[in-house]
């Protein structure tokens, strides 16, 4: 490089100054529009020409001038970067240096945080307005851009904010059956306009309640299903069987329907295996020999149970008379938890002839009928605090009138399975045994019927036949008597209640 130099004032020398050799910043690859020190070494003045300053420039163009060999300088408001040289400052006017050839050169880096992962939801589907916690995993900052925040996003729209050291939200699903939200998480950085993407989504999906039913017609294993929230159960004991006619007095009794047990929210685990138990009907009571001379009551129906939730059978109450002619006028249908078997009719020299019917749940069944000499059905069986009503009466001298004495109603009460859910059809159908017909003479009068339940809200059977009921007593020699029908248990397994 020449060296500029004159003389001045009677023979001094003076020489140009020199420029800086070396330029550094204290800080490189900052933020956007960050501060940082650039200083500067090598720079001499020359002879009679002491240093009086420096001009920085910033990209060739000035940017200011300073007496110190340091300078305060900005980074870029972007991703980008700045030369800075420096040219020393005589004292003498035109003995400046040339712009340095040594730079420094000073970059703003930002780069967007990371995407938030690990996103999840606690539960994907829950009951209507039913929530669940969403959370994500802590993202990264970006360079020169820690995180401020995290947006939260409910199908596609902006939901919610949240602070930077919060990784979890409690959402609600909507209160629309099947409908849903999808959720996504953005974090947010401190440097505007370099925020993550979005997260992947995760949906929350909203369910009315909903509930699977089964049904046991036989023994066996009922395993709570993972998912279930509350199981309800319904048992209904097998139904007594009837009675044999009681010789040449009379037909013989129904026997009781099952009882039935109910349980909401019965305290079985999800997973859990349960015993299930289903009653079998009790056996029909048979005439013995000598023909008409003997009669056998029918047996108990057997219980059916739900783990430790248990129903018990209906019963049989007739029983054995001989000889023919003891009347057996005080005598009644079995006993049952779903209305009793009606009673049967009996024949002889008295004008109450027919047998009442068996009592039901906390009720007594329906009275003896009345008549002349023998031609009384019997009474009606009972269910839950209803009576069933008595045997009509009719008189065996009358013409046309042999034999009409008609047995009574049982008594029926509304009521579901456990489910109280009218839409199910599950109707019980509980209804008293009706009382035989009254008869005198050759044919026997029939035997009351037992109580029917298992039945829809139209009285047509389910799966085949009601559950429970009673036995049918013997009208003659031939048909002697009916066995009682088994039980069912009933279960509903809940779940988004």
């Amino acid at each position: 490089m020449a060296t500029f130099c004159r003389v001045m004032n009677g023979g001094a020398l003076v020489t140009a100054c020199t420029a800086p050799t070396q330029l550094t910043l204290s800080a490189n690859n900052v933020g956007f529009g960050q501060t940082a020190t650039l200083s500067w070494t090598g720079a001499q003045g020359g002879a009679g020409n002491p240093i009086a300053g420096y001009e920085v420039y910033r990209d060739g163009a000035l940017l200011g001038t300073v007496t110190q060999a340091s300078m305060a300088v900005q980074s870029p408001a972007q991703n980008g970067s700045y030369t800075f040289t420096v040219r020393t400052k005589g004292t003498i006017t035109g003995f400046d240096s040339p712009v340095s050839v040594a730079s420094a050169v000073l970059t703003s880096v930002v780069t967007n945080v990371a995407t938030p992962a690990s996103v999840w939801l606690s539960a994907q589907d829950v009951k209507l307005s039913g929530q669940a916690t969403f959370s994500w995993s802590a993202a990264a900052g970006g360079t020169n851009n820690p995180v401020a925040g995290y947006a939260i996003y409910r199908g596609g729209a902006a939901f919610t904010t949240v602070a930077a050291g919060v990784t979890t939200l409690v959402v609600t699903a909507p209160a629309t059956d099947g409908a849903s939200y999808a959720f996504t998480v953005k974090a947010l950085g401190t440097v505007a306009g370099f925020d993550s993407a979005a997260s992947s989504a995760v949906t929350l999906t909203a369910h009315a309640p909903q509930h699977v039913d089964s049904y046991f017609t036989s023994s066996g294993t009922y395993t709570v299903p993972w998912w279930a929230e509350r199981v309800d159960v319904t048992c209904i004991g097998a139904g007594g069987g009837g009675s044999a006619r009681f010789g040449d007095g009379g037909g013989g009794c129904g026997g009781g329907s099952g009882y039935i047990s109910h349980k909401i929210a019965v305290a079985v685990a999800p997973g859990a295996a349960v015993a299930v138990t289903v009653g079998a009907g009790g056996a029909r009571g048979l005439e013995s020999a000598p023909a008409g001379n003997q009669s056998r009551s029918g047996v108990d129906g057997g219980a059916s149970s739900f783990g430790s939730l248990v129903s018990a059978g209906g019963g049989q109450r007739g029983i054995v008379h001989t000889p023919a002619w003891i009347i057996p006028e005080n005598h009644r249908g079995g006993s049952g938890g779903a209305g009793g078997g009606g009673g049967g009719r009996a024949s002889g020299a008295s004008s109450n002839t027919s047998l009442s019917g068996g009592p039901g749940l906390n009720t007594s069944g329906g009275g003896t009928g009345t008549g002349t000499y023998g031609v009384s059905g019997g009474g009606g069986g009972s269910y839950k605090g209803t009576n069933g009503t008595a045997g009509a009466g009719g008189n065996w001298d009358v013409p046309g009138k042999d034999g009409a004495g008609v047995g009574g109603t049982g008594a029926n009460t509304d009521e579901y399975y456990c489910f109280s859910d009218p839409a199910t059809q599950r109707y019980l159908k509980a209804q008293g045994g009706n009382g035989g017909r009254g008869s005198y003479g050759a044919t026997p009068g029939a035997g009351g019927r037992g109580g029917n339940v298992g039945k829809d809200a139209r009285g047509a059977a389910l799966a085949g036949s009601g559950y429970g009921h009673g036995g049918r007593g013997s009208d003659d020699q031939a048909d002697n008597s009916a066995a009682g029908g088994s039980g069912l248990v009933a279960v509903r397994a809940w779940r988004y209640l």
